[in-house]
């Protein structure tokens, strides 16, 4: 079974470098630079197991994304990555949206276990 991932973050260099790791691993993956019609839409798709979410997007924030994700597909894993992370006392209830956390710069190694360890958790 392919395992599809989402990932989106206004960086292209970021992106692309991302993408570059999960094709290599064998995912399938759909990036977006998160533009408000890339995020609709992405919102009322299917099926995606991870979704990497960057916490500093252009027209709203990453919590905001995970949310709307979360609420059109509950068994899909949030990974928020960010170089400068959230506050606790920021994220408050959101806290319980994102599955797993990694501050920016991190390894591709790091990168890599976190999105295997979301893929293994969950709903099949």
């Amino acid at each position: 079974m392919e395992l599809r991932i989402l990932v989106i973050d206004d960086d292209p260099g970021t992106r692309e470098a991302l993408v570059a790791i999960l094709d290599r691993a064998g995912y399938r993956i759909t990036s977006l630079a998160g533009s408000k019609e890339q995020i609709e839409a992405a919102c009322h798709s299917r099926g995606y197991r991870v979704a990497v979410v960057d916490y500093h997007l252009p027209h709203q924030d990453g919590l905001e994304v995970a949310r709307r994700l979360k609420g059109s597909m509950p068994e899909c894993r949030i990974l928020l990555i960010s170089s400068e992370p959230p506050s606790l006392s920021k994220l408050g209830e959101d806290a319980a949206l994102v599955d797993q956390f990694l501050a920016k710069p991190f390894s591709k190694e790091a990168f890599l276990e976190a999105v295997t360890q979301l893929c293994q958790t969950g709903v099949p």
